[in-house]
């Protein structure tokens, strides 16, 4: 039953909730775009460019790790957590906790992968290496990366 509730909410809410911010908002309280990663903070005019991005608020964070993690299958949380970071940017700790609730490597390392545009400490994103068993893992993570940049 809460399930089914779930998805009713999902089914009535995502429409109107699609829009940026729907589990809060962006850097400096701005909204982001949907599906566009975050690359660094949003600086608004007139302010100072040392501001530091934010990352998905607390209470948001532990709603959206309650709802991938009532997923039963590891396919559908990987679904449901791509779908969240792309309008909510995330710190690596944050990003960390949620690769950790996946049951297979191979779904650690593709959100690990697919969250990185969206985090908004990347200079500490090593921290996500403890998530993984096999330093393979690690090493593509790594490549892709660097790649990236």
């Amino acid at each position: 039953m809460k399930k089914v509730m779930l998805y009713l909410l999902l089914i009535v809410a995502v429409p109107a909730a699609a829009q940026p911010g729907f589990f809060g908002k962006g850097p400096h309280g701005s909204r982001v775009a949907t599906g566009q990663p975050c690359h660094g903070p949003l600086i608004k005019p007139g302010h100072s460019s040392h501001a530091e991005p934010q990352a998905m608020n607390p209470r948001d964070f532990e709603a959206a790790v309650r709802m991938i993690n009532e997923e039963n299958f590891d396919d559908k949380r990987l679904e449901l957590a791509k779908y969240i970071i792309k309008t909510n940017p995330m710190s690596t700790r944050q990003i960390f906790r949620v690769c950790s609730l996946f049951n297979f490597e191979a779904n650690k390392l593709e959100f690990a992968k697919f969250a990185y545009p969206y985090c908004v400490d990347r200079n500490r994103y090593f921290l996500v290496d403890d998530v993984f068993n096999f330093s393979s893992s690690k090493d593509e993570l790594h490549k892709f990366i660097q790649n990236w940049q």
